[in-house]
């Protein structure tokens, strides 16, 4: 277990591949700068070191959206066709993330089990800079074709989840929590081809696919979700008088708020795969989507009569 103590004072025994962790001394953010004992600088979203490469994500994902609606999923209409563009840039958003996070976790287990406060890199504060852009991205994307309940469930994930990350960010610490946070983007890469699949119809035409991925969504889900939001909270407990207030409650309450929420879609999606008998499938079964099966059979019931 890493010694957690931490004071303005250069911490020589937290290891960090900065070119020269010195510079470092007498700033409120980095590795030797105590910033862990603070409020996060919030003037550094002033800067352009931090500034810069959220708008360059915030834009990859607008062009990388932008294309999705140009040229994919045009045989489809309505809210089902907005509903598979914006999962196809969920399933790139999760597929970058997810495995540039579980890689650093067999990679560098030594940085993610034992130096989870003061460890940095200037390329690993990219991870969550990739998030928090693409966190942006949805929500204006969500705020401008859909506003309905899921929406609002969605858009307090995203605000929160930007919020957490950007308190790892700011003053370049608990960095390699972050990295924890999104090894659940791993599991949400199975969790979005599932509805792809559902939405597209290719749950019916590959039944064995179809099959696969919702076995391989809930063994993740287990695995990513559960297991990591277990040991988080746990660290949390354990270390939360080795940093300020405001970091220990995001670490416990907004640990427990995730819980919250992933358990409850987690019963859904079991739910919804028939693991609870037909009445609970038709009665508990993810809901957001149901609007594009409606309007998927109208259709067909439509092109019938004519």
């Amino acid at each position: 277990m890493e010694a957690l103590r931490s004071n303005p004072e250069p911490l020589r025994d937290y290891p960090s591949n900065s070119a020269d962790a010195n510079a470092f001394e007498g700033q409120d953010y980095g590795p030797q700068s105590g910033a862990e004992l603070r409020l996060p600088p919030w003037s550094r979203l002033n800067t352009s070191e931090v500034l810069v490469p959220l708008s360059c994500y915030f834009c990859f994902f607008q062009l990388l959206g932008l294309f999705v609606r140009k040229f994919a999923w045009t045989n489809y209409c309505g809210f089902r066709q907005y509903r598979l563009r914006n999962l196809t840039v969920c399933v790139i958003h999760s597929t970058i993330t997810g495995c540039w996070a579980l890689a650093f976790l067999f990679l560098r287990p030594e940085v993610m089990f034992d130096h989870v406060i003061h460890w940095v890199d200037p390329v690993a504060v990219h991870l969550p800079m990739i998030s928090i852009g693409y966190f942006a991205y949805d929500t204006t994307d969500m705020l401008r074709h859909e506003i309905s309940k899921w929406t609002i469930e969605l858009l307090i994930h995203h605000i929160f989840s930007i919020f957490a990350l950007a308190s790892a960010v700011l003053p370049q610490k608990f960095i390699p929590y972050a990295h924890w946070a999104l090894i659940m983007e791993f599991n949400s890469i199975f969790l979005h081809i599932r509805s792809v699949m559902q939405l597209s119809g290719e749950a019916k035409k590959n039944s064995k696919g179809y099959s696969m991925s919702k076995l391989l969504n809930t063994v993740t889900f287990v695995f990513c979700r559960f297991l990591v939001q277990g040991w988080q909270l746990q660290w949390a407990w354990h270390n939360y008088h080795s940093m300020h207030a405001y970091y220990a409650l995001i670490a416990l309450a907004g640990g427990f708020f995730f819980l919250v929420i992933n358990s409850v879609l987690f019963i859904r999606i079991l739910a919804a795969d028939g693991w609870f008998g037909e009445k609970a499938k038709q009665r508990a079964a993810i809901g957001r989507d149901s609007q594009c099966s409606d309007q998927m059979h109208k259709l067909d019931v439509k092109s019938k009569k004519e």
